[in-house]
């Protein structure tokens, strides 16, 4: 008898809905793990509003949470140079952090620096990476993934700068997926992902939905004619994209970003929303499976059929 677990991700979610969003009293990393745990979930994407604090981490380890990644998703080429020194530290803070708890990843932004464009902000962002983020990371045994989102300061918002980044400047650099941010730029998120799926290390699981008929009136530069919303409640086929992460084996996890307006409003919504986005993904999820041993009865014998 083999067990086969097949193609399976870890189900985890991002911290930020319950340190950062909400206008109650955010949640402790060890609160944070207990209610994870104990809904089924794997771990935790751990965002900047949980201290690192050594004692946690380890605590959350003991219940039984699995620390997927660091996140930290701010402008490191912030205009203001206090801003920008600020965000540079805690960057790199985070890098030494991962590697001395053995946390396999930090997702980041590129940075982007005011009244450039996108392109014009490669030297600097290049720079900063291939001096200091990616040999930092390197010694500490940690992986760097940028994530897509252009709200944070960030040049690696489409196929076009993938390639820019990954397949021309930085090798060693990695994405984080997340294909809302695709929708409305009106980019491709199944071809995106088709070509750069062996680069993604980790996913952003939520989704977008469009009013066309307020875009008819309004325009792209209009407002409230988009909005980040729970998985499966928007554009994305889910299945699709999972698909493509399957052909190449993905080995991260699926992390719920809960962004959804609509499901934010009390700690009983967005622990509701956060069970209703495991339950949506987990239908794409096979069960593992026993397989049994090879019987000794050749299958023409079986069958029937005589040898050729």
């Amino acid at each position: 008898m083999t067990h086969f677990a097949g193609f399976r991700p870890s189900l985890a979610f991002h911290t930020n809905i319950l340190t950062i969003f909400p206008g109650f009293q955010p949640w402790s990393l060890p609160k944070l793990a207990r209610w994870a745990v104990e809904q089924g979930f794997a771990g935790l994407e751990v965002g900047p509003a949980v201290p690192l604090k050594p004692a946690d981490f380890a605590e959350a380890r003991r219940i039984g949470a699995q620390i997927f990644c660091l996140t930290y998703g701010r402008n490191v080429l912030a205009g203001d140079p206090d801003e920008r020194a600020l965000h540079q530290h805690n960057v790199l803070e985070r890098l030494r952090f991962a590697g001395g708890e053995g946390i396999p990843l930090v997702v980041l932004a590129t940075g982007r620096a005011p009244g450039k464009s996108l392109r014009a902000n490669l030297p600097d962002v290049v720079a900063w990476f291939s001096e200091q983020v990616l040999p930092l990371a390197r010694a500490g045994n940690v992986t760097v993934a940028v994530e897509n989102c252009p709200a944070v300061g960030n040049i690696a918002t489409s196929p076009a700068m993938w390639h820019e980044l990954f397949d021309k400047a930085l090798p060693d650099l990695n994405l984080t997926f997340d294909p809302s941010h695709l929708v409305w730029q009106f980019v491709d998120p199944y071809a995106a992902v088709r070509d750069y799926a062996p680069r993604v290390r980790h996913v952003h699981v939520k989704d977008t939905r469009v009013d066309r008929d307020r875009l008819a009136r309004e325009g792209i530069d209009g407002d409230g004619w988009w909005r980040y919303t729970l998985p499966g409640w928007g554009e994305l086929n889910w299945a699709t994209l999972l698909a493509e992460l399957q052909r190449v084996e993905y080995a991260g996890c699926l992390s719920i970003e809960h962004e959804d307006a609509v499901w934010d409003r009390s700690e009983g919504q967005i622990l509701q929303s956060l069970l209703l986005s495991k339950r949506y993904l987990e239908q794409f999820l096979a069960d593992p499976v026993d397989v049994p041993a090879v019987e000794a009865v050749a299958p023409e014998k079986v069958a029937g059929v005589k040898p050729i």
